[in-house]
């Protein structure tokens, strides 16, 4: 459909054609953390820093649909999940996931595409069941819409499988393909696993950044590492909003991806 092909063109949009996203919808999952107490600032830092998407809740980009603007695309969270809220007062046994929007807000939101978590590996069957049932629902409405639709495909937390263990990357990233993503975001598992993925999946792989952990460089070469391999570009959230130098670290991986 033309205008799905005319979205994902716009994801695509740095340098080579890659795809440079910062996810800035943690809120939804686990409240105000480290980097995005102030929405505003940190979206004018991400339109200065060249960044090419974002992913955001239905409130924030209802909020901020003009300083979003600024950015070339925007993508919609389908979902919520309770995976990180593990532990402490505000945990959960398990995960638990549930749909919060669908793809005609998103149309309405003028949205250039919508996430969705596909977990594997759940301790509980039916969490696994749940994400199934979610990835139809909003897949079938995307045909319909000409929504182009990002599945974020990764193992439970707490579930009985290594999320980095490159076999069950591989496993999710396959699944997402049948389901019919048109952009996969899954977990590095280094840079030969994810080229065998790459090489194999039925849509580009894009990595996740997980938590922050290690310096800048050791990013942009993850980043770096995983193009050369095969994938199409990085959705590095709180490895990037939660540095110092948030700026530095656009800049530094711009470089990496261009």
């Amino acid at each position: 459909m033309p205008g799905k092909s005319r979205r994902l063109a716009r994801l695509f949009s740095i340098g080579s054609g890659n795809l440079f996203c910062i996810p800035i919808d943690h809120g939804m999952q686990v409240g105000v953390i480290d980097g995005i107490e102030d929405p505003e600032r940190l979206i004018a830092t991400l339109a200065d820093g060249g960044v090419g998407s974002v992913i955001v809740n239905p409130g924030m980009l209802r909020k901020h649909y003009k300083l979003l603007e600024r950015i070339p695309s925007v993508i919609l969270r389908m979902d919520q999940t309770t995976m990180w809220r593990t532990g402490g007062p505000f945990g959960y046994d398990g995960t638990h996931t549930r749909r919060v929007s669908d793809v005609r807000e998103a149309v309405e939101l003028g949205a250039d595409a919508v996430i969705t978590y596909l977990f594997t590996c759940a301790r509980d069957p039916l969490e696994e069941t749940r994400c199934f049932e979610i990835n139809r629902e909003i897949g079938a409405q995307c045909r319909e819409l000409g929504m182009p639709h990002v599945i974020e495909a990764m193992a439970s937390n707490g579930g009985f499988a290594r999320a980095d263990d490159p076999d069950v990357v591989s496993m999710n990233c396959r699944i997402a393909g049948e389901f019919g993503a048109d952009i996969i975001k899954t977990d590095w598992c280094g840079a030969e696993g994810v080229g065998r993925i790459a090489g194999q999946s039925l849509a580009p792989v894009c990595i996740a950044g997980g938590a922050r952990s290690g310096s800048v460089d050791d990013l942009a070469r993850t980043a770096r590492a995983a193009i050369e391999h095969g994938a199409r570009g990085v959705f590095f959230g709180r490895n990037v909003f939660q540095r110092e130098d948030v700026a530095g670290t656009l800049a530094e991986l711009r470089k990496a991806l261009e």
